[in-house]
C-alpha cells in the first residue's frame, strides 16, 4: 500500500472536533428507542451531531500494579496475585455543542495548562491559544487525541468488531446501557461504551487489552443537555489571545503535495488512510519525511518515516495507556531512515507495521 495513495477515506476526527457533516435528526423530548447494538451506535452518532449539550470530560490512563498475598496453610504456602489499576487523569476539557438554525456550533476548551480553545461553526474551525503558544498555533493539523471514537461511523465497524449489550449502570446520575465492543482479531483493542439511555450520548468509553485489562478511559464528569445549554457558553473566555485564521475542515484528506517513494507492506485488515502529509527535513529539501494516519473507524495509528538523526539510539519502545510508540531503523543504499509507529494498536502489531515499510525503486 503506497503511503501517498489518495484513497477515498474520511479525515480522522479528533476529540477536538465532531464530524463536519451534520445530521438533521433531533431528539426533542423523546427517549431513544434503540434496542440492538447497531441501533445504539447510530443513536450515539446522531446524538453528538444533533443534540445541544454542555459537559466536562476527562481523559485518564491506567497505572497497573500487582499485589501478591501469601498465606501459610499448614505445610502449604498459598499465593494470590491481583492486578490493580488506578486512574491517572491526563487532561480535562469542556465541550459545548449546539445546533442553531440547522448549523452546528461547538467550543472545546482545555481546562488546564496550556490554555487553548477550538471553535467550530459548521465546517469552519478556529484556534484560540495564548500569545506565547506559537508551536500549537502554527501546526498544520490538529493533534490526535483520545476521543475520535465518539464520532466514529458505525457502518463498517462490524467487519472488524463484534458488539453486544452487556448491562446497565448509573453514571453521573444518568441511566446508561453498556455496549461491549470485541475485536475480531489480535490487531485491535476492545472497548466498553456506556451510552445515555435518554439521549444516546456516550458517557464513558474504556479501552481494554486482549486480556481484558483496562488501559484508558474518556468519561463525562458533568453534563447538561437540551434547554439547559445556554448559547453564551459558546463564547471563548480567554482574554488577550492569538486567534489563528479560520480553516475549512474536510473529511477527505488531501494527497501529499510532493511524491515520496515509500510504501507500507502490511497494515491490519480494515485500516484505511485517514490523512497524509510530507515535510522537509533538510535545508536543501533533498530528504523528506512522510506522515500517514490510518483508521478503521474506531482505532487509529500513525506511521512516520524521516531521515535518521546522527545520534540514532536504535529501536525505541514505550507505552502509555493504550498508546504505543515504536521506532525501527531502516538502512539502505539511499541513506538511513527512522520509521516510527504511534497509535492504539498492540505492540506486536506496531512492530509488524514498522518492519514492513520499504522504499520503492
Amino acid at each position: 500500500m503506497k503511503l501517498i495513495a489518495p484513497l477515498p477515506a474520511f479525515r480522522l476526527c479528533t476529540f477536538l472536533l465532531a464530524s463536519a457533516s451534520a445530521a438533521n435528526w433531533v431528539f426533542a423530548d423523546q427517549r431513544v428507542t434503540a434496542t440492538t447494538p447497531t441501533e445504539w451506535l447510530n443513536a450515539m452518532d446522531n446524538a453528538f451531531r444533533s443534540l445541544d449539550y454542555d459537559g466536562v470530560f476527562e481523559y485518564s490512563i491506567a497505572s497497573h500494579s500487582q499485589i501478591r498475598i501469601e498465606q501459610q496453610r499448614g505445610d502449604r504456602t498459598v499465593s494470590v496475585t491481583a492486578d490493580v489499576a488506578r486512574d491517572i487523569t491526563v487532561a480535562s476539557f469542556r465541550i459545548v455543542h449546539m445546533v442553531i438554525d440547522g448549523v452546528e456550533h461547538e467550543r472545546i476548551a482545555h481546562r488546564g495548562d496550556p490554555r487553548r480553545e477550538i471553535l467550530r461553526t459548521g465546517a469552519q474551525v478556529s484556534y484560540i491559544v495564548p500569545q506565547d503558544d506559537e508551536s500549537f498555533a502554527l501546526q498544520g493539523d490538529l493533534p490526535t487525541g483520545p476521543y475520535p471514537r465518539l464520532f466514529m461511523r458505525s457502518e463498517d465497524l462490524s467487519q472488524n468488531y463484534r458488539f453486544r449489550i452487556s448491562g446497565r449502570q448509573l453514571l453521573i446520575g444518568r441511566p446508561s446501557v453498556c455496549l461491549e465492543v470485541q475485536p475480531l482479531d489480535d490487531n485491535r483493542f476492545g472497548y466498553l461504551l456506556w451510552l445515555d439511555e435518554e439521549t444516546g450520548l456516550l458517557l464513558r468509553s474504556e479501552l481494554r487489552d486482549p486480556n481484558g485489562r483496562y488501559l484508558e478511559s474518556v468519561k463525562f464528569v458533568s453534563l447538561k443537555v437540551g434547554e439547559a445549554v445556554m448559547e453564551n457558553a459558546l463564547r471563548p473566555d480567554m482574554p488577550a489571545v492569538a486567534v489563528r485564521p479560520p480553516e475549512q475542515f474536510s473529511e477527505v484528506p488531501a494527497a501529499p503535495r510532493v511524491r515520496v517513494n515509500w510504501a507500507i507492506g502490511w497494515v491490519p485488515e480494515g485500516f484505511r488512510i485517514a490523512d497524509a502529509s510530507t515535510h522537509d527535513r533538510t535545508k536543501d529539501g533533498t530528504k523528506r519525511g512522510v506522515h500517514v494516519m490510518f483508521s478503521d473507524g474506531l482505532a487509529t495509528f500513525s506511521v512516520f518515516v524521516e531521515p535518521a538523526p546522527r545520534s540514532a539510539a536504535g529501536g525505541v519502545f514505550s507505552r502509555r495507556g493504550a498508546t504505543v510508540l515504536l521506532s525501527h531503523d531502516l538502512t539502505g543504499e539511499r541513506g538511513d531512515y527512522l520509521v516510527t509507529v504511534v497509535g492504539e494498536v498492540p505492540p506486536q502489531t506496531a512492530q509488524r507495521i514498522a518492519e514492513s515499510v520499504y522504499r520503492e525503486q
